[in-house]
């Protein structure tokens, strides 16, 4: 193993719980280098914490760890589980969908349940809530530091068994594109939908071309306009909106230099759709 052990969890910095799973993991190995993802998942959001993942572990080296502790059903029959991906990061979790888009997009090429015998620190025991800790960030540091085997940490289990949250396909119509909001440039407010790069193509646009967009809650419009299809943020002047391709390559909408979330008082996921045209005189 390379010694990189990357956290990410709900927990945010305002008590002193990451800096536990941080003090765990290097009395497990002071020579660990430790990176966080993120703290700030909003608590108990299984689908941002699998989201985040895809959005970060393709890019680490073969052999990195990452523990992503959002873990709503702690001390539940839920199963705490490593993956392996196809590129061969490992995954330290609780398998509750946290795994779903890393498996999607790259694939999940192996599991196995940690067997608490060797995953899990000594003199916790009667600690039943705080497994980001106790479980997960020690197992995670005893396979960084390549004290642990993967083959060791416990039995192997079908991938097909694994607990999948639902991830939504955009789709194509008479023209249109339909999507969801699948989550927020947090810092920037720009939407990221579930619309590929792809499959965007099919509207056949060129850079400046305009886009007629609506923006649903439910069944209820919350948003249209006529925006710019942009190769980057600088196509358009500040304060205008765009439609680009994000780093995921899949599909956003922003605010040159603003939130677009901030400005139309957009949420995620739930009931919010997306739709997408090319715009025409009439339309307008």
């Amino acid at each position: 193993m390379n010694r990189l052990l990357v956290l990410q969890s709900d927990f945010g910095l305002s008590d002193g719980a990451v800096a536990a799973m941080q003090g765990v993991a290097l009395s497990v190995d002071p020579d660990l280098k430790i990176y966080d993802l993120t703290h700030d998942i909003p608590p108990f959001d299984i689908y941002e914490a699998s989201y985040r993942l895809l959005q970060a572990v393709p890019f680490w080296p073969e052999g990195s760890v990452f523990v992503s502790v959002v873990d709503p059903g702690v001390g539940s029959a839920r199963k705490s589980c490593v993956a392996r991906t196809s590129k061969g990061q490992y995954i330290v979790t609780p398998d509750n969908g946290s795994l779903s888009h890393l498996d999607k997009v790259i694939g999940i090429a192996e599991i196995r349940e940690i067997s608490e015998a060797v995953g899990r620190r000594q003199g916790s025991r009667y600690s039943n809530t705080f497994h980001g800790r106790d479980i997960f960030a020690y197992t995670g540091a005893q396979l960084a530091a390549g004290l642990l085997r993967y083959e060791d940490i416990g039995p192997a289990y079908d991938v097909s068994e694994m607990v999948r949250i639902d991830i939504p396909e955009a789709s194509f119509e008479d023209g249109m594109i339909t999507g969801t909001i699948e989550t927020l440039d947090v810092r920037f407010g720009s939407l990221w939908t579930n619309i590929t790069a792809q499959q965007f193509e099919q509207l056949n646009l060129s850079y400046g071309d305009l886009i007629d967009l609506s923006i649903w809650n439910g069944e209820r419009k919350v948003h249209r306009s006529f925006m710019t299809w942009a190769r980057t943020f600088n196509d358009v002047e500040p304060g205008e909106s765009l439609v680009y391709v994000n780093s995921m390559n899949h599909i956003a909408v922003a605010i040159n230099q603003g939130s677009f979330a901030g400005a139309y008082h957009i949420g995620t996921r739930g009931g919010w759709k997306i739709t997408m045209k090319p715009a025409s005189d009439r339309n307008r």
